[in-house]
């Protein structure tokens, strides 16, 4: 299916597949071509053991002992707890915050992942079937409703952080086809342009944050920054306001793991100084209900701590702690607290722990620390320097601990927080489907190319790179340049050069694809070089040595190449195979 089919479709839907919560969101045409902002999310994801309603649900899944998908979800957590207090858990399989396991690295179709009990199950199985269920929740939704829109109508977005390499990008795209999402009708989004995108439509009464804070970018040339705060990763981008209303990337997306789950770790670390891994481990494995409600009670204290916050914060712990740390050690979990370095700032009565704000405000720091340091090193840059709007957005971004460490950290610039920065991406993935080519240009995060093998120079040229090819010295392994690392690349612009058979009679051109991160490599066997995929050219019967023509070109979101063959204009274009 080409392309611009998707511009004919009836409703764009979106699924944002995040580290701890996952939704969907969608619009139909006729709804976005008379009020844009006009998106509609599920309402009805429901906690039911803490009567909790969100419009997201936790990326949680449940499969049975034959790897069959179960439940997702609160359910998914509910069924867990279920099963656990039987003792029948272990049989099961139970997968939760996994996306970060894509963070980083070069992904492979084949990839596993561990559940909370180490065991491992593939990847692409886990993740298709939490889009399918989304998927199918949709569906079952619009039926509900009478809409008449079935799959085929739907153009789908499927949201991504902008910091993940091309190949967990493309890993995504693929669990989507798995399940039942056709290539035609899916876009890649990235997570901080999305968020980007819907921003522009927030009426000014629904932001807050600095002094006067408002999100107005109307005037061409304004520079801002998005920064993307989700339960895994701070993703972080720079955009330009165009003269055609669209928006340039001045800087290519950059970020860490700097996400919501590492305040999480970091209470765990507090328990763990206090009661021992041992006996930490030793809870969270024969007490699964009681874990899951302490991540439950925790994800909601994250959200209500306040810099002003004083006195001592109460968190909610199951006792079952206490009790494994004393029967384990034999000794009361007050003596562990007096021989700690908590003494005095944390106090343990029954299933409350009460801990002095400071202490608990502490767990903060880390992160929010990461993730200033690295705001003001972008600021630094040549063509970042000059932007005072910031735009906080993701779920993290609710916690006023953030938002305080980010507003104090720029004091003279204007950082806006919409209503329900949590959302933001789910709905501007949605603005991204009716109208993808409003980033008009991207900053390369790589350097792209092929390997070509020219005469051989002993003077430039490696001597164990020297090759011979129908008589002639040459050298192999050449980079050769298309697009640059650093970049500003335009959607839709083509790098192309020409290319010549090495000998005659040459059936076949074999163009193998390279990404690297150095500006400039000069050998596609280089560490940190990684072959993407390749593009067989078929070539006519021919003494004649014959020429190639090569195009490389950004999409929407993705990277696609085509090579044509001169004599006969044959075309051949494939996606970068990036697994």
């Amino acid at each position: 299916m080409a392309t611009n089919d998707k511009k004919d479709k009836m409703l764009v839907a979106a699924i944002d597949f995040g580290t701890t919560y996952s939704g969907y969101a969608f619009s139909f045409k006729h709804d976005y071509q008379t009020d844009p902002s006009k998106v509609s999310t599920n309402q009805n994801w429901v906690a039911g053991s803490m009567s909790l309603v969100s419009l997201k649900a936790p990326t949680v899944a449940l499969f049975d002992e034959n790897q069959k998908f179960h439940s997702f979800g609160y359910e998914a957590e509910n069924n867990y707890s279920e099963l656990a207090l039987d003792e029948e858990h272990e049989k099961y399989y139970f997968f939760k915050r996994f996306k970060m396991r894509l963070h980083g690295k070069k992904i492979q179709r084949d990839i596993e992942i561990d559940d909370d009990r180490g065991r491992k199950m593939t990847a692409m199985l886990v993740f298709s079937e939490i889009i399918r269920y989304l998927k199918d929740h949709l569906l079952k939704l619009l039926e509900m409703r009478g809409t008449g829109v079935d799959n085929k109508d739907i153009h789908w977005v499927l949201t991504v952080p902008a910091i993940w390499s091309d190949s967990a990008k493309q890993f995504m795209r693929e669990t989507a086809t798995k399940a039942g999402i056709e290539g035609g009708q899916l876009s890649i989004a990235l997570e901080p342009e999305a968020a980007s995108l819907y921003c522009q439509l927030i009426p000014t009464n629904k932001i807050h944050g600095s002094e006067g804070a408002k999100f107005a970018v109307a005037s061409p040339g304004t520079k801002y920054m998005v920064i993307d705060l989700g339960g895994g990763t701070a993703d972080i981008t720079v955009h330009q306001r165009q003269a055609d209303g669209g928006l340039k990337e001045l800087h290519k997306a950059s970020g860490g793991a700097w996400g919501g789950t590492k305040v999480d770790e970091e209470f765990y670390q507090l328990l763990i100084r206090l009661i021992g891994a041992p006996v930490w481990s030793k809870f969270c494995e024969e007490h699964t209900a009681d874990f899951l409600d302490l991540q439950r009670e925790l994800e909601t204290k994250k959200r209500t701590i306040k810099p002003e916050s004083s006195g001592k914060i109460t968190i909610k712990v199951p006792v079952t702690i206490v009790q494994t740390y004393e029967k384990e050690s034999e000794e009361s979990i007050d003596d562990a607290i007096s021989g700690s370095n908590y003494n005095g700032k944390i106090k343990w009565m029954g299933d409350k722990m009460r801990i002095e704000a400071p202490v608990f405000k502490n767990l903060f720091k880390s992160c929010s620390d990461k993730i200033v340091n690295h705001i003001k090193d972008l600021l630094a840059m040549p063509d970042v320097q000059g932007t005072n709007i910031f735009l906080m957005v993701g779920g993290f971004s609710e916690s006023a601990m953030l938002q305080n460490a980010i507003i104090t950290s720029l004091p003279k610039s204007k950082v806006i927080i919409p209503d329900e920065p949590g959302l933001c991406v789910l709905k501007g993935a949605v603005i991204f489907g009716h109208r993808p080519i409003a980033i008009t240009s991207r900053v390369s995060k790589y350097t792209y190319g092929i390997n070509i093998s020219p005469p051989f120079d002993p003077a430039i040229h490696k001597e164990d790179h020297r090759v011979s090819v129908g008589g002639i010295d040459r050298c192999r392994d050449i980079f050769k340049r298309y697009i640059q690392e650093g970049e500003t690349v335009r959607v839709g612009e083509a790098r192309s050069g020409k290319h010549v058979t090495l000998k005659s009679s040459q059936k076949e051109m074999l163009l193998k694809i390279f990404a690297s991160p150095k500006r400039e490599p000069m050998y596609v066997d280089e560490e940190d070089c990684e072959t993407l995929g390749k593009v067989v050219v078929n070539l006519p019967d021919s003494e004649e040595k014959i020429r190639v023509e090569v195009k490389m070109m950004f999409g929407e979101t993705e990277l696609t190449v085509e090579a044509q063959e001169l004599s006969t204009h044959t075309k051949y274009r494939a996606y970068f195979d990036f697994m």
